[in-house]
């Protein structure tokens, strides 16, 4: 019997790539099963998508599948047992169209990252991977341990305590520092591949109790919208994910550690092979680098997660996303883009089309639009004021300038001229209050950095 689900929010949802926002995404001819809430989209069971998993399911003779963690576009996520080990554990089922450069990714970084190097805590480990043949294809399998939530899901309608989110922040800057010392460049940072991990003690409970704790699968029937039968390769039923986590308002910085998930997209830029044009860029639109679209056919580089991660800090810091992208068009976008942070670069002004919908040719935006406020005007609105609302502690104005002083040379439109990780690291915000947060919060990470 399963549990009745309580509505919640789904991360998924607001988290579109900015190339796949198209008339046909909202389109319902695109449609062709029931749409079940928080589930997968189920035309991806196909040829080359999705391996239809269940709950009850066995992998690689050793992984009893217990409940769902989540999807990505590429894959769903299950929580498992661990037969041999008496553990729980994540299991990330690939798509059969996707990648193989992940694994090679993950591998790279376990082979050549000593365990103690900067950062290098915040890079999930591969526990184990496997590959399996399904009626849609071969799917690689991928074994690390499960988190509780992602940032994302904890942030819904809460925002963090002043201290935590210091502690986060600045350790997504350690792993972003890890990843681009070793010649990576992860390629979709965003809250929703931001984790919080979970407490080993989960492995305690039996299945059954796992169950009392937390519920049973909640599933619903695939129903086709013409009633016919279901084809080959999809399952009978959508499976909702578990919820393990807390609110953010709820999490102390003592228990505010972070994985940085999901390397589908990651690429070395010195390799030939893997290296990862604008137009190929995955990212949502609210955290899309403006490379990706004002220069479609140049490679992406380590400042494409610059850019990302001065945006998943902005959030971390308040709740809301630096750029608005509710029902927001690449070109509103742009606009945002422009009061936020100054002038477009001179070549992407002029190729800018869509220019004279929101500015003169001057520069000055059209007389009666909304013209979105300044960096430091949005501060002030969205983080400070927002948080005096709720009656949580603020940034003092000198904490304020620090963390304006180290995300304007992030979020510089050129990504040449763009602040490097090293940079960040430097700043004065991680010297005098990320780091010492670590430090007094998060001591074991420290003794790495």
């Amino acid at each position: 019997m399963s549990t009745p689900r309580l509505p919640r929010y789904s991360p998924s949802q607001s988290l579109i790539p900015f190339r796949y926002i198209t008339s046909s995404t909202y389109d319902p001819s695109a449609f062709e099963y029931e749409l079940i809430e928080d589930v997968e989209r189920l035309e991806r069971y196909r040829p080359g998508g999705y391996h239809p998993v269940c709950v009850g399911d066995v992998l690689h003779n050793r992984y009893r599948v217990i409940h769902k963690l989540g999807h990505g576009a590429f894959s769903t996520i299950w929580l498992s047992r661990d037969e041999q080990r008496a553990a729980y554990v994540a299991i990330k089922v690939s798509a059969a169209d996707s990648s193989a450069h992940e694994g090679e990714i993950l591998r790279s970084i376990t082979d050549n990252c000593p365990t103690t190097a900067q950062g290098r805590s915040m890079i999930p480990v591969v526990l184990n991977q496997f590959e399996i043949q399904g009626p849609n294809g071969h799917h690689r399998c991928y074994v690390t341990a499960p988190a509780q939530s992602s940032v994302s899901a904890a942030m819904f309608c809460r925002r963090f305590q002043i201290e935590t989110a210091r502690v986060l922040a600045a350790q997504l800057v350690l792993a972003v520092s890890c990843l681009h010392f070793q010649g990576v460049v992860h390629g979709d940072i965003h809250l929703g591949n931001v984790l919080l991990r979970l407490s080993s003690s989960l492995d305690e409970l039996s299945v059954e109790q796992f169950y009392e704790k937390f519920g049973k699968p909640y599933t619903e029937p695939v129903i086709r919208l013409d009633n016919q039968p279901l084809p080959p390769g999809v399952p009978s039923h959508g499976t909702s994910p578990v919820w393990l986590g807390k609110r953010a308002n709820e999490i102390p910085p003592e228990e505010a550690y972070l994985p940085l998930s999901d390397f589908g997209e990651s690429f070395s830029p010195s390799n030939p092979q893997h290296q990862r044009l604008g137009e190929d860029c995955h990212t949502p639109l609210p955290v899309a680098p403006p490379e990706a679209y004002f220069e479609p056919t140049k490679p992406l580089s380590f400042s494409t997660d610059i850019w990302t991660l001065a945006c998943a800090m902005w959030s971390i810091f308040g709740l809301r996303s630096l750029f608005d992208a509710t029902l927001a068009t690449l070109d509103y976008m742009d606009s945002q883009q422009i009061n936020l942070l100054g002038p477009l670069p001179r070549a992407w002004w002029v190729s800018w089309e869509a220019r004279h919908e929101y500015f003169e040719e001057s520069g000055e935006p059209k007389k009666g639009r909304f013209v979105y406020p300044s960096l430091e005007q949005s501060f002030e609105k969205y983080v400070q004021a927002s948080r005096r609302r709720d009656k949580m502690c603020c940034f003092s104005d000198e904490e304020k300038r620090a963390i304006l002083d180290m995300l304007r040379p992030m979020l510089v439109f050129k990504p040449e001229e763009r602040a490097t990780v090293q940079d960040v690291l430097r700043s004065d915000w991680m010297v005098h209050w990320g780091l010492p947060a670590i430090e007094k919060s998060c001591p074991q990470i420290m003794r790495h950095v």
